[in-house]
């Protein structure tokens, strides 16, 4: 995924976000201002927010320093323009920032913390989704996935291996989105532990022997994702899409 790693271009802004999902606030330094039609664009030497990408949603929230005035974060991206930079999008008093940025000033990101903690229960359902597939006897394979609140899914590469569906049988698409959500309350309900490492340098997140190189925020356990409904099984060219919502 697009969020997921490390590219051929070496990581200028360090990514703290990689490191624990809920560190909200935390100190970074300004390297650099400039200004992109009506947006206000800030590099850190390091950052809290997560860009968008891989499916997840940007963070937003506020950069502050000591006799600024407050930066506003609306959008935050990998800078194409610069390789390896996170870029933040804000709205703000230029003039004040940029001699921020050539002052090397220290500030404070804060992450609004309710939209990470829904971004991350959200991400992380779509991982904790695998499980419950690979657990009813599918061997699909997971690809693109959209953790967006408004209609998240996961997409799948249909396999000739392991279990079968009848994709025009109505009845047994409702068996397995019912199977599906008891699997689901049952991984909840477990809290099954998530794991975060870096294997052969890539971020791996891994739920219950299940892993997969991403580069998004997660919960610590299934628990913290709460209820998970599984709503629509839509298969598509030889995939299966299937989306659900949160409680």
């Amino acid at each position: 995924p697009a969020n997921a790693l490390a590219g051929p271009a070496p990581q200028k802004t360090k990514q703290l976000y990689l490191e624990n999902t809920y560190l909200f606030e935390h100190a970074a330094k300004v390297l650099e201002v400039w200004e992109d039609g009506d947006k206000l664009c800030v590099e850190l030497d390091q950052t809290i927010f997560h860009p968008q990408g891989g499916g997840q949603p940007s963070d937003v929230g506020m950069i502050e320093g000591d006799g600024l005035p407050p930066l506003e974060v609306l959008f935050v991206q990998g800078d194409k323009a610069r390789p390896g930079v996170i870029r933040h999008d804000s709205k703000g008093d230029a003039a004040a920032w940029r001699d921020a940025a050539a002052a090397r000033r220290d500030v404070v990101c804060k992450v609004d913390g309710e939209k990470r903690r829904l971004f991350a229960r959200i991400h992380s359902a779509g991982h904790l989704l695998d499980v419950a597939v690979y657990a009813l006897g599918f061997r699909w394979r997971p690809g693109k996935g959209y953790h967006f609140p408004d209609g998240p899914y996961v997409e799948y590469a249909i396999s000739d291996d392991g279990r079968q569906l009848d994709n025009k049988d109505a009845k047994a698409k409702q068996a397995v989105i019912d199977e599906l959500n008891a699997k689901m309350k049952e991984l909840v309900g477990k809290s099954v532990g998530v794991r975060v490492e870096f294997v052969d340098g890539v971020r791996t997140v891994t739920f219950e022997e299940t892993s997969c190189g991403c580069g998004g925020t997660h919960v610590s356990h299934a628990g913290e994702i709460g209820e998970v409904v599984v709503k629509k099984l839509q298969a598509k060219s030889g995939n299966m899409r299937v989306s659900y919502s949160m409680g």
